[in-house]
């Protein structure tokens, strides 16, 4: 029986380090998409670049179409993934303190079978 929540422990210990791991990954991806923001809207069009109707479709793309969706990406869906991850986390460490006790109660379990089969 001890062996079972053993292996449980082990388990949920391995999904913690697992998702602390992509938790800090996934921040410095955040790092690095917020330094990339800019590159939505480049190469800035001027007149001696381009211009016209045309010109102007495109900026209307790249800043509604692109940009936009951009920074819904930076803000909100992070943030939804964070919040996840954070909530898994919490669950997990709550399972372990509930195994490592279930395995504490065991034990105390068992050395009271081996001092009352001593005696």
């Amino acid at each position: 029986m001890l062996g079972y929540y053993y292996a449980l422990l082990h388990k949920k210990q391995e999904e913690l380090r697992r998702l602390t791991e992509c938790q800090g990954s996934l921040s410095e991806k955040q790092g690095q998409f917020n330094e990339n923001e800019h590159k939505c809207l480049e190469p800035e069009l001027t007149t001696t670049t381009w211009f016209g109707t045309l010109a102007t479709s495109f900026d209307d793309i790249r800043e509604v179409g692109i940009h936009s969706s951009y920074l819904e990406i930076t803000g909100a869906q992070f943030s939804a993934v964070f919040s996840a991850i954070s909530a898994k986390i919490t669950s997990l460490l709550a399972e372990i303190e509930s195994i490592k006790q279930t395995i504490a109660n065991l034990e105390a379990e068992e050395a009271r079978e081996r001092e009352a089969a001593s005696k």
